[in-house]
């Protein structure tokens, strides 16, 4: 490719490399966007380890939020479907046998400027920031869960991870008007967090069984933990795919006779609904990283640090530079992809 923008290249299993790119060639009906912010998140971090779906070299990158050429300050949703299958005009396109998610399928945001449909643009509203409308993504997912478990607010609900999603559980649930909301999370940041959305209490709490899980982070462990503090004939709903491995004890899921729902994703309408409930968040839960440092933070959460409760990419930064602690600068390699 030819010089003409910064962007952190998805090379090879495990390496990131900075560098220059050609700009984004956009296509009939896409816009090119000025990148303000992207999210990072646990789908990163496991593209790392194992590139599944995405054919390299790759720029990753899929919660973006950015400025459009006229200067509007719009999210992507950036998932579509073929759009003619039974599936996409039903209005489920994850289930689009041709499904494709922006920076898994063609390159995403973690560079300065990104081409996307115009169709997927959504207008972000004048009172939410930057850092807050970094939470829509995530937060989709999130409504999607909350309506798939057919949940209601007399429900005592358990959620189990505080990032993205998980806090996204915690906000839908409050929403619904749930009382007892306990987020199960080891970071002080991340719980805190949730319990400024809502969350009641920190599990788990011996003894106690909720009548929905949300598994936000998708481990064995986290899996078996869900099961486990679901009551009879309880409802488990799983987002998070940290694990190939179940994680459970299948006679006795059958015992407890234990509803089991995936979630993946969303639709157009629960995109929307979550430019809401991203507005209950606080931008300094948000530590953005340039360029050059974002691997710092994906390489934290690879060693379990949790410390940030929600890490983003802001591309336009100058390289070496980073609101985290603890950074480290990847270097820019000659060898930009091609």
């Amino acid at each position: 490719m030819g010089a003409g923008m910064r962007a952190l290249v998805y090379v090879a299993p495990t390496e990131l490399v900075v560098g220059e790119v050609a700009e984004p060639e956009p296509g009939e009906g896409d816009v090119v966007l000025t990148v303000e912010l992207v999210g990072l998140g646990g789908s990163e971090v496991l593209a790392l380890r194992d590139p599944g779906a995405r054919t390299l070299p790759l720029i990753m990158g899929h919660g973006v939020v950015g400025r459009t050429p006229e200067g509007r300050r719009v999210a992507v949703n950036p998932l579509s479907g073929c759009g003619d299958c039974a599936r996409c005009t039903a209005g489920v396109p994850q289930r689009c046998a041709g499904w494709r998610m922006l920076g898994v399928h063609h390159d995403g945001g973690l560079a300065e400027r990104v081409a996307v449909a115009r169709q997927a643009l959504v207008e972000i509203p004048d009172g939410l920031t930057w850092e807050q409308a970094v939470f829509i993504e995530p937060f989709a997912n999130a409504v999607r869960a909350w309506e798939r478990s057919g949940a209601t607010g007399g429900d005592a609900v358990g959620v189990i991870g505080a990032g993205g999603l998980g806090l996204g559980c915690v906000a839908a649930a409050r929403q619904a008007g749930a009382e007892l909301i306990d987020c199960f999370e080891p970071s002080e940041e991340r719980a805190l967090a949730a319990k400024g959305l809502g969350a009641t209490g920190r599990g788990p709490v011996r003894g106690r069984r909720y009548d929905v899980v949300f598994d936000s982070v998708g481990s064995a462990a986290t899996r078996a933990l869900a099961i486990e503090h679901t009551r009879p004939g309880g409802h488990i709903v799983l987002l998070g795919f940290a694990d190939t491995v179940a994680g459970f004890d299948p006679v006795a899921f059958i015992r407890a006779e234990h509803r089991l729902t995936g979630s993946f994703v969303f639709d157009d309408a629960q995109f929307r609904v979550a430019i809401g409930l991203a507005g209950r968040t606080d931008p300094a839960w948000v530590r953005a990283f340039g360029l050059d440092t974002a691997a710092a933070a994906l390489e934290g959460f690879a060693r379990g640090d949790h410390s940030i409760v929600k890490a983003a990419v802001r591309p336009a930064d100058l390289p070496g530079t980073c609101s985290a602690r603890g950074e480290h600068v990847v270097g820019t390699d000659a060898r930009s992809p091609s």
